[in-house]
């Protein structure tokens, strides 16, 4: 497939000494839960439970970085890197887009039929969050939504595949 336009998630650095602050939060954490368990011999199941399911939240919105691609065939794929071993395609026909936005306003949306929503942005992007809204299933007939950043230009970009599906809120 031939590529119209590439963008890649970006970070600032401002929000990445954010995120090692709370990665050291998370790992002091645990490292009490830990000592605590050493000096016990008990295991609190539901602190350690917690502070996992926090390292897992943290992995999943800021050790990803994302890249977007529109092709001309009118298809979108944004591919999930990170860990260094994992690597995630996800692609919207937009032949079946509904609609998309140049940011995502929870409050308008709710009130809508969209059945689920994918994420697919690290949370350390500066960009703006956008929504693009499409069917899918057997006989497309569900909404799905895909939240994703991305800067102007790449709006622009997909405005220019999908001119009469564009909603600037």
């Amino acid at each position: 497939m031939e590529e119209l336009y590439r963008e890649e998630s970006s970070t600032k650095k401002d929000r990445k000494i954010i995120a090692g602050l709370a990665l050291l939060v998370i790992a002091g954490f645990l490292y009490d839960e830990g000592v605590n368990y050493y000096n016990s011999g008990r295991i609190n199941i539901m602190a350690w439970g917690m502070y996992l399911c926090f390292l897992g939240l943290w992995i999943w919105r800021v050790a990803f970085g994302y890249t977007l691609i529109i092709y001309r065939e009118h298809k979108l794929e944004v591919i999930s890197h990170g860990l260094g071993i994992i690597r995630r395609s996800y692609v919207v026909d937009l032949t079946h887009a509904e609609s998309f936005t140049n940011r995502y306003v929870k409050s308008f949306f709710r009130r809508t039929k969209i059945s689920h929503y994918i994420h697919r942005y690290n949370s350390l992007d500066p960009n703006q969050q956008r929504l693009l809204v499409f069917t899918e299933g057997k006989n497309n007939n569900r909404l799905a939504g895909l939240l994703f950043k991305a800067s102007d230009e790449f709006v622009r970009q997909l405005k220019r595949q999908l001119p009469d599906k564009y909603i600037e809120l």
